[in-house]
């Protein structure tokens, strides 16, 4: 097998760069849109720097999808932009990835926001989320890592859990292999949710839920730590921190690798995170956003 080339989906436009406008958060809604949070420069850190932007801090939500682009104007933002997905209802979330407790709980870390900027409400999510997804219902899929897992907050301790937009756990775990102990990344695939995750040092696995019921079934993952990974059907594409993507197939319960390849752009890779919608992979290199399929 001969694997495609990465495509260019799109580019921060110049304009932007010389306005001092940088992008501080990305993601690729269920239906494979585009969605990138740009903040003035006077509000963001170095590049790598933790955390991105300084609070409160305004920015932009550009969407590019099938029908267009359209942009979700904010203001005085007090959540960090660990996390940007996007809901129905061209609603956008922001999250951050730790939760801060005070002597009467969990403050919350999320913050949904209607088309027009307004906030519409407030999540709990869970504290060190390294993965957050959202489907085309507008469920919020998440993976924890162990500090969540073994600390006291009730939404990380299950390692796995899916949310509705008012924060109410509507998904949780039966059955793993393992315990997780560190998730990984996460993708769509039709009505079903894909979280890959590790339980120790020996291996990882990725777990697939129809959240029609929630019945789960989990394999082995062939790639130990994916920063992102998209699936159709029985096919697969992974990528990882060091730029090397493959191509496996799903043969019984073990995933086969047919393909490699290196990224092999100009641009630093988003070590971080890419998204996988409907066996198409989505990751960042410089200012620019790619696809690849599975």
């Amino acid at each position: 097998m001969t694997p495609d080339r990465p495509v260019e989906v799109w580019r921060l436009p110049e304009e932007e760069l010389t306005a001092g406008r940088r992008a501080r958060a990305w993601t690729v809604g269920p239906d494979g849109e585009l969605a990138v949070l740009l903040v003035p420069e006077q509000y963001t850190a170095p590049a790598g720097s933790w955390p991105s932007v300084t609070l409160p801090y305004d920015g932009e939500v550009v969407v590019l999808g099938r029908k267009g682009e359209w942009r979700v104007p904010l203001t005085g933002v007090e959540v960090l932009p660990d996390h940007l997905a996007l809901l129905p209802g061209r609603r956008v979330l922001l999250a951050d990835y730790r939760a801060d407790e005070e002597d009467d709980g969990w403050l919350p870390n999320g913050v949904v926001f209607g088309p027009d900027g307004t906030p519409e409400a407030e999540l709990s999510l869970g504290d060190d989320m390294p993965v957050l997804v959202t489907d085309r219902d507008g469920r919020i899929w998440m993976a924890y890592g162990d500090e969540g897992i073994f600390g006291d907050h009730p939404m990380a301790a299950a390692g796995l859990r899916a949310a509705d937009t008012a924060g109410r756990a509507v998904w949780s775990p039966r059955g793993l292999p393992g315990e997780p102990l560190e998730g990984l990344a996460g993708a769509t695939e039709g009505g079903c949710a894909w979280l890959a995750w590790y339980p120790s040092s020996s291996g990882s696995y990725l777990t697939r839920v129809d959240p029609v019921g929630g019945a789960s079934t989990t394999t082995r993952s062939p790639v130990r730590l994916p920063i992102g990974f998209a699936v159709r059907g029985r096919e697969g594409v992974f990528l990882t921190k060091d730029g090397e993507l493959t191509w496996h197939l799903l043969v019984g319960k073990e995933w086969k690798r047919t393909a490699k390849r290196r990224v092999g752009l100009s641009g630093e890779l988003d070590r971080q995170r890419a998204h996988g919608r409907d066996g198409v992979l989505w990751f960042r290199a410089g200012n620019g956003w790619y696809q690849v399929s599975a």
